[in-house]
């Protein structure tokens, strides 16, 4: 009765979905007030992004006549499922719920989920707007993708792992991956700010040319859901680049290893908001030639230096 206890807490707490949840407000929180920083603003209070998803609960849920209503309302539990389910398998300061050999392909399978899912809520929503912003988010998801899988393939196979436990546990006492494979953790993180649609990947969701892109017709729960999904995203994301490429937790189960887990994760948060704030959104077609002719071709040349280096 108490292992059912303690998996049941680990789940729902720590480091389980109450913990995302808290990570995901705070890390949108740090992310917002860096920005505005950056751009001669304060910025909001620590209460902001709560009290932004509790208004979103209370708020009229809408659609337009012709929108899938059923659909729409399942896409974004689906999106925000198959991201916790991902958060499962990564460690947190050396704590996770389960791991197994292979885990790294089901979290890649499941971060991919809530792409797909995106492109679904433009086409259903029965809006121009969001039918350009799904469109352009498919096109972005096959520019990204890619790139991103070989990234994250070269540290598996220098390990000889795919369990990305035993691929954060490989790094105590070593180098981090960061260091063997610059190049690889590079190509990761811009495919992690296309996968969460940041600047300057947020063509899908341009403001200035189509609204909010495939959630433009989207309020109320719904959109509460799509943003939570999205901000539990941009956390697991942090994540699994911590474990894979800057040595996790340092391989050990302590209050000084969750600490620098956590400094890491602050550190990448705060890469990706200097990217989004210094540089301009691309065009789709400026996104799709640079990650079909340049990060596409890195990413295959370090996969093939690993293989040979490995073997």
């Amino acid at each position: 009765m108490r292992d059912v206890a303690s998996a049941v807490l680990t789940i729902l707490v720590f480091p389980g979905f109450g913990f995302l949840f808290v990570c995901a407000l705070a890390f949108h929180w740090i992310d917002r007030r860096v920005t505005a920083r950056f751009q001669g603003r304060v910025g909001p209070p620590w209460f902001q992004p709560f009290a932004d998803f509790v208004k979103l609960l209370a708020k009229e849920d809408v659609l337009p006549v012709g929108a899938h209503e059923r659909a729409c309302a399942l896409l974004p539990m689906v999106s925000l499922a198959a991201v916790l389910t991902a958060a499962l398998h990564i460690p947190v300061g050396g704590y996770v719920v389960t791991s197994f050999e292979g885990d790294l392909i089901v979290v890649l399978f499941l971060l991919s989920l809530p792409a797909l899912a995106y492109f679904l809520a433009g086409w259903l929503s029965a809006s121009v707007f969001s039918v350009v912003g799904g469109s352009r988010a498919l096109l972005q998801y096959f520019a990204y993708e890619v790139p991103f899988l070989m990234a994250l393939a070269g540290p598996a196979i220098l390990v000889g792992s795919w369990s990305v436990s035993r691929i954060s546990g490989a790094q105590s006492g070593g180098l981090w991956t960061l260091l063997v494979q610059p190049i690889g953790f590079v190509l990761a993180f811009i495919g992690l700010i296309g996968k969460l649609k940041r600047s300057p990947f947020d063509i899908p969701k341009a403001k200035s040319e189509i609204g909010a892109g495939p959630l433009t017709e989207f309020s109320g729960r719904k959109l509460a859901l799509w943003h939570l999904s999205l901000q539990v995203k941009t956390v697991v994301g942090i994540f699994l680049l911590v474990d894979v490429f800057l040595g996790g937790s340092g391989g050990g189960i302590s209050l000084s290893g969750v600490t620098l887990f956590g400094v890491k994760c602050l550190l990448v948060l705060l890469a990706l908001s200097v990217t989004g704030v210094l540089y301009a959104r691309l065009r789709i077609d400026q996104l799709a030639t640079m990650g079909w002719r340049v990060l596409a071709p890195l990413a295959l040349v370090q996969l093939l230096v690993v293989v040979l280096v490995g073997g």
